[in-house]
């Protein structure tokens, strides 16, 4: 299980407790989801990508097995999955721990967690504190249409991040770092749609197809959506 750590830029790491060790199969309380929809061609470049912002230390690597070759992933399997997988699978689960600019919900939740922080680096204004929070629950489903909540095949392909429970789930609720690390892996890998999902009857809209939106400015009834439906929405309230 790997510590939390706080980096600068300049790639210093410092061990800074433990994350959360209950499996997303068996949380108590809320789990709210970050659901990040990309297009289906992109699921490998998408998760190269995304290791390269988590802390990978100790992790045993994932294998993907190709008809030609094998691409090892740095990210861990999810607890029980393999750690070797077939390319065409479905969908896939892995445990990250993802770093993440320091802010004040951040800050808030590893002291209410019980971290010791008086051992951080010297503060360097010219450097972003980040730290990595984890687990954070990573499933994939790289076929929509073995998704339960879709009825027809999809050219998409989503990233459904999940949390350990209560006290994370208030933490993706409060950050503004973590709401705007998925908006810039969004954007890297050309995104389509980024839902948050509180859980209730409705989730956040805050990205759609390269347009970012405030907290609470948009809400949709549907989290496993397609672009058609955001687009009518979006309509409906002038803003197409």
């Amino acid at each position: 299980m790997p510590p939390v750590r706080s980096s600068t830029n300049s790639s210093r790491l410092q061990r800074q407790g433990s994350p959360g060790i209950l499996h997303h199969g068996g949380t108590m309380g809320l789990n709210y989801r970050y659901l990040l929809y990309f297009e289906r061609g992109r699921i490998w470049d998408i998760l190269q990508g995304l290791s390269e912002i988590c802390d990978t230390e100790g992790m045993t690597p994932t294998t993907i097995h190709f008809p030609d070759h094998d691409l090892v992933l740095p990210l861990m399997s999810d607890w029980g999955q393999s750690n070797e997988a077939r390319y065409d699978q479905p969908e896939f689960e892995f445990a990250t721990s993802i770093y993440f600019d320091e802010d004040p919900a951040i800050i808030e939740y590893l002291i209410n967690r019980g971290d010791d922080l008086s051992d951080r680096s010297p503060p360097d204004e010219e450097r972003v504190k980040k730290y990595a929070i984890g687990f954070i629950y990573l499933t994939v489903y790289a076929d929509l249409s073995q998704h339960y909540a879709f009825k027809n095949a999809s050219d998409m392909v989503l990233f459904e991040f999940n949390t350990t429970g209560t006290r994370m789930s208030m933490l993706f609720d409060d950050s503004t770092s973590i709401r705007e690390t998925f908006s810039r892996l969004l954007g890297r890998f050309g995104g389509i749609i980024g839902i948050l999902d509180r859980e209730v009857d409705y989730g956040e809209l805050f990205w759609f197809k390269g347009v970012t939106y405030q907290p609470y400015q948009f809400s949709v009834l549907n989290v496993h959506t397609t672009p058609d439906e955001i687009e009518a929405m979006l309509r409906r309230e002038g803003r197409l």
